[in-house]
């Protein structure tokens, strides 16, 4: 020890190049090793897609396997039953028929995933042959579950098709709680054979649905007018009250003799409604009487 240094001194002098030591060595050292890259996880849902398309050796035969693999008999992968029925839907018309297979042929709670997907894969075919999906989604009316049968029921009151009518009024005969909405699509439908099934609700269904029928009649008009011309003479004044005020907007000159009739009748019901009622009839008057008036003068002309 040099003269003159504490023995604390030395040691933290020996403590010092200790430190610098070790700094210097951690310096050179050479730098840690980057972690191994993550492995991408595999999809195996467009693996199964992929094996399902493979496995075919044209277009349908694709497209029933993506059935299988979208509603299969037993358990299923829903995650690549998901993907399945994407690729369905991007089918376009050439799922079309594998597709009303599947629905006369899976779980009645799998239908309504049939037909969500039939709708997109109508979005997606060609316009020529959208109109062929028709029978898939009427085909949804007789073995659909409820959800099924509301989108099948949505769907053709949007581009009605008059094969629909009997199926659509089946389906609420068998299961009531369509009633309301098929009522709704029949009117807006408006094909006039449905007017006896709409008839029969207005006189004899629900009480809060009678309106949408009686509404649904107006709708379609024409022969569709004779079930509220007969209402008119109903025994129940609701019935009575219920036909008149949904006719009274539509009433043509072809309605004056049940107009009349009623007036006559039963004048007494709404003293509101009968003074409407009256002055719709004298505008009809009038205007008849202006048309023959017109008719006579070219008469005189000619």
């Amino acid at each position: 020890m040099a003269p003159g240094v504490s023995r604390a001194t030395a040691r933290e002098v020996v403590l010092n190049i200790h430190s610098a030591l070790a700094l210097l060595v951690a310096a050179t050292a050479s730098p840690a090793s980057p972690p191994p890259a993550a492995q991408p996880v595999p999809d195996r849902a467009r693996e199964a897609v992929v094996k399902a398309l493979a496995a075919a050796s044209d277009v349908p035969g694709q497209a029933r396997n993506l059935v299988a693999l979208a509603w299969p008999n037993g358990p299923r992968d829903e995650v690549v039953s998901a993907r399945a029925r994407r690729e369905l839907g991007n089918f376009g018309d050439h799922s079309m028929v594998a597709l009303r297979e599947a629905l006369n042929a899976v779980k009645t709670g799998y239908t309504e995933e049939v037909v969500t997907t039939t709708l997109q894969a109508q979005s997606n075919c060609r316009v020529e042959l959208a109109p062929q999906f028709v029978a898939n989604i009427i085909d949804a009316l007789w073995v659909g579950s409820h959800g099924a049968k509301v989108l099948a029921i949505q769907d053709l009151s949007l581009d009605p098709n008059a094969l629909a009518v009997h199926p659509m009024i089946d389906s609420a005969i068998d299961d009531p709680s369509l009633v309301p909405i098929v009522v709704g699509a029949l009117g807006a439908m408006r094909f006039p054979q449905a007017r006896f099934y709409l008839e029969k609700v207005m006189m004899e269904g629900p009480p809060e649905v009678r309106p949408a029928a009686a509404t649904a009649l107006a709708q379609i008009g024409g022969a569709a007018l004779g079930p509220l011309k007969n209402a008119l003479k109903a025994p129940s004044k609701d019935a009575r009250l219920l036909a008149a005020r949904v006719l009274l907007p539509v009433a043509t000159e072809y309605d004056l003799g049940a107009i009349y009739e009623y007036l006559d009748k039963h004048g007494d019901d709404d003293a509101s409604l009968t003074e409407s009622l009256k002055a719709i009839a004298a505008s009809i008057e009038k205007a008849i009487a202006a048309r023959e008036a017109s008719a006579a003068a070219d008469s005189l002309k000619n």
